[in-house]
């Protein structure tokens, strides 16, 4: 990762926002509506997914399960790391590598521009594994359980164009088990500062909400972001 510009020398001050939960949580969708309810009041947002932030996968490496490969290689969390390190140091932008999903590999770089944003929403499954997250993001994590996933999941994927057979494969050798482990690991439910249920696709329900953590104004956008979800049935 290069930082492109240097930083500046006087900056407001900025903070980083954590959008966490399962796979067809919603998470995509509420952190698109949260950082537009935010900027609306002044305090404009970059939105770093951790989807992102890809790296090429062997998948049938010796001694090693699907869902141990997908927990430790997929997703390049150190670089996320780095990259959110610098937006809190007052970076405009950091230059990382561009993953093409359709050949599974990286393809040259691309900017991140971080401009006039006051706050980073980071978004995607293992949020908490980042140490800049665990140390000074408020999360907030949106919880579902595994069969209303899984329907969600393979709807989307389907949609998208893979098999059935395929993203339930996906579904059970890696994407459950990683993030059966990563709540053992990293209890994304008890340390998050807003958990909202979304067992009803449309429907989130706050269940908690610590407005110390969040601040008034983060926790108002917050609920604006979840009035959002009534007029689409989209999952992220």
């Amino acid at each position: 990762m290069a930082t492109t510009r240097p930083a500046r020398a006087a900056l407001p001050r900025r903070r980083l926002l954590g959008v966490d939960g399962v796979d067809g949580s919603g998470k995509s969708f509420l952190a698109e509506r949260l950082g537009a309810a935010l900027g609306e009041v002044g305090l404009p947002t970059v939105l770093l997914r951790v989807d992102d932030f890809r790296r090429p996968i062997d998948w049938r490496q010796a001694g090693r399960s699907e869902a141990e490969v997908y927990y430790d290689d997929y997703y390049d969390l150190a670089l996320l790391d780095a990259c959110a390190s610098r937006f809190l140091a007052g970076a405009d932008a950091v230059e990382i590598p561009a993953f093409d999903s359709r050949v599974e590999r990286h393809v040259g770089t691309r900017t991140v521009e971080f401009g006039p944003a006051s706050v980073a929403l980071v978004e995607g499954v293992f949020a908490l594994r980042l140490q800049v997250v665990r140390a000074s993001a408020a999360v907030v994590y949106l919880r579902t359980t595994l069969p209303e996933a899984q329907r969600r999941i393979l709807a989307r994927d389907t949609a998208r164009g893979r098999t059935a057979d395929d993203v339930m494969h996906r579904i059970a050798a890696r994407y459950f088990p990683a993030h059966e482990r990563y709540v053992r690991e990293c209890d994304p439910v008890g340390s998050a500062a807003a958990l909202i249920d979304h067992e009803t696709l449309g429907g989130p329900t706050l269940v908690r909400l610590d407005r110390a953590r969040l601040g008034p104004v983060v926790a108002e956008a917050l609920s604006r972001a979840m009035g959002a979800f009534a007029t689409t049935g989209t999952v992220g």
